[in-house]
């Protein structure tokens, strides 16, 4: 056999190593996550803010290559601070098919009245999971128009999805039926009203879970919206 033909050969295991690995589970995990949210200005503590972890990932789908590959939410994992604006979030094991990597999540915080801010917490890929016991964030009070927190609370907020988390996507829920609450509160324009809507969607779908890999369930949507959202 030449060298050229060992190297083809190699080549080609090599290929249909790397389809495969989309195919058979894999463990995914993070360990426990805490800390505390503050008024920047103040210092003192924000009960009731909100935190979400979003574990993302590029994906190369089975039988294709790492050209056509996108980056995915596999997981994301939510909490609420208490009384001294404390939070915690559990650390989680599962299997996934999906070909990705264990990454150090993004957080995005929100809180109402707040500038939301997100925080990359990744330190690098391929690495073991690490645990995050004194995360602190900061969030500057709001002085904006109606109009500049509208967009704020869709842009990077509420269409900020994590499609591909199966149920772990129910515990973005509470954060985005918040950001439901202020955007119905404040909104004035019939853009806002329709901004409203939209984000009315995108708190359903966390709640029922949408699953991209079926057809989406408007009737399932729109139930939930006319029974919880109204």
């Amino acid at each position: 056999m030449t060298p050229l033909s060992k190297t083809l050969i190699t080549a080609a295991l090599t290929a249909s190593l790397t389809a495969a690995c989309g195919i058979f589970p894999h463990l995914l995990s993070s360990k426990r996550m805490s800390g505390e949210i503050v008024d920047a200005i103040t210092g003192k503590p924000i009960p009731g803010a909100f935190v979400s972890f979003f574990w993302e990932s590029g994906i190369v789908p089975s039988g294709f290559t790492g050209h056509n590959s996108r980056t995915i939410c596999y997981h994301v994992a939510s909490a609420i601070t208490d009384g001294e604006g404390r939070f915690q979030v559990a650390p989680w094991r599962k299997w996934s098919r999906y070909d990705v990597e264990v990454t150090d999540p993004l957080a995005i915080v929100y809180a109402a009245d707040y500038v939301p801010m997100q925080v990359v917490l990744n330190v690098g890929r391929g690495k073991p999971p690490i645990e995050r016991l004194t995360e602190r964030y900061s969030l500057t009070p709001f002085r904006g128009s109606v109009d500049q927190r509208m967009r704020m609370l869709f842009w990077g907020l509420a269409n900020h999805d994590c499609f591909y988390g199966g149920d772990s996507q129910k515990s973005l829920y509470p954060m985005l039926r918040a950001i439901y609450n202020e955007a119905r509160r404040i909104a004035r324009t019939k853009d806002d009203h329709d901004t409203v809507q939209i984000i009315a969607r995108f708190v359903a779908q966390s709640a029922t879970a949408a699953n991209p890999n079926k057809p989406s369930d408007e009737e399932q949507i729109d139930k939930f919206i006319q029974e919880h959202l109204r």
